[in-house]
């Protein structure tokens, strides 16, 4: 049991820091400026929602969509954990691209923003698959892969939550404490980054160590 809360608590911290619902606080508050209460709360579950669909096919399909193209675990492993490493970097540098530029798209011109911006690619974006595909390659088992879907479940709760108190975090923390809290999961998603690239390439070496035996 506390091996499968582990697993379920650090697939959740993973997904979590990727997601970071925090850097979409002033996105979501200028997209839904000119709605209603009841509007906002649809648009955010929507996308939570939506969100979650897309990174749960992911967690449970793994690496099967890039088995037909030959990518390997250990290539993949490496490729992601570049990705990754290049945003938790532009997290520390405050320099996020999801955050810039979308503040200006006519909101006007948006059937429907749950879907786009919001559900993808700000939530359920290219970093964030990279994380469940990798994490579902690391998964044995159904088991596994059930607690990884609990866990980004649990995620898009945490951001439904998060975006819900949008506007009383925005009051409370500012420009600044959300600066701040960007650049804490920066430092973290840095680090899981780095794990990424280790794993793959210590799974490479195994497996040429293996081809050439």
């Amino acid at each position: 049991m506390l091996q499968e809360l582990s697993f379920i608590l650090a697939s959740f911290v993973a997904v979590f820091v990727i997601v970071d619902p925090f850097a979409v606080i002033p996105v979501y508050l200028a997209l839904t400026d000119r709605f209603s209460r009841e509007e906002r709360r649809t648009i955010r579950l929507k996308a939570s929602l939506i969100a979650c669909a897309i990174l749960g096919a992911f967690g449970v399909s793994g690496m099967a969509i890039f088995d037909v193209f030959g990518i390997t675990i250990p290539a993949f492993q490496i490729a992601g954990g570049i990705l990754l490493l290049q945003i938790g970097i532009a997290q520390l540098n405050a320099k996020r691209a999801r955050g810039r530029g979308i503040k200006q798209i006519e909101v006007q011109e948006r059937e429907d923003i749950s879907i786009f911006p919001l559900a993808t690619p700000l939530l359920a974006g290219p970093g964030a698959i990279s994380t469940v595909v990798l994490a579902s390659s690391k998964s044995q088992g159904v088991l596994r892969h059930v607690e990884l879907t609990v866990a980004i479940f649990l995620v898009m709760v945490a951001t439904y939550i998060i975006l819900k108190a949008a506007p009383i975090l925005y009051r409370f923390l500012g420009e600044t404490g959300l600066s701040l809290l960007t650049r804490i999961m920066g430092i973290i998603l840095t680090a899981i980054s780095v794990q990424f690239i280790l794993n793959g390439i210590k799974g490479a070496l195994v497996m040429m160590k293996i081809l050439a035996a």
